[in-house]
């Protein structure tokens, strides 16, 4: 990944380079799965103050497909939304699983049953949902 401040310091970019497919439509959030882009633009925005204009991308170098951020601002306000919610939900009990709980990059899956994914997931997913309220929204996020 990459950032690139302009000699004046006024503007930055900030690539995030992706190895696999670039995606067939435009996304933001892309359910959560593309955080890293608003985060570093957050960063970035934190690091250097609020006078610098950002620019945060996907690329995808195998395909020369170079995804913008629209509206970055937006973007980050939108996901402090779903970080103020996640603090709520978190200090009220819920830390529980999301969408990708028991997939092939779920880290705690270990402490799942066997064939959590195919089961017991899609059972609990509803429930844990619901538990979560405004938090789960980030799933739907485009």
């Amino acid at each position: 990944d990459r950032l690139d401040i302009s000699g004046d310091g006024g503007r930055a970019l900030v690539r995030d380079y992706k190895t696999g497919r670039a995606p067939r439509a435009d996304i933001r959030l892309n359910g959560g799965r593309e955080l890293q882009r608003c985060l570093y633009a957050f960063a970035v925005k934190a690091l250097l103050g609020d006078d610098v204009a950002i620019s945060a991308s996907l690329l995808y170098p195998r395909e020369l497909v170079d995804l913008q951020l629209d509206d970055p601002e937006a973007v980050l306000a939108e996901v402090t939304g779903y970080l103020r919610a996640a603090r709520t939900s978190l200090v009220g009990g819920a830390a529980l699983p999301g969408p990708d709980t028991g997939g092939d990059y779920d880290d705690l899956a270990f402490a799942l049953p066997a064939n959590a994914s195919t089961t017991y997931c899609k059972r609990k997913l509803p429930a844990a949902t619901e538990r979560l309220g405004q938090v789960a929204q980030i799933w739907e996020a485009e």
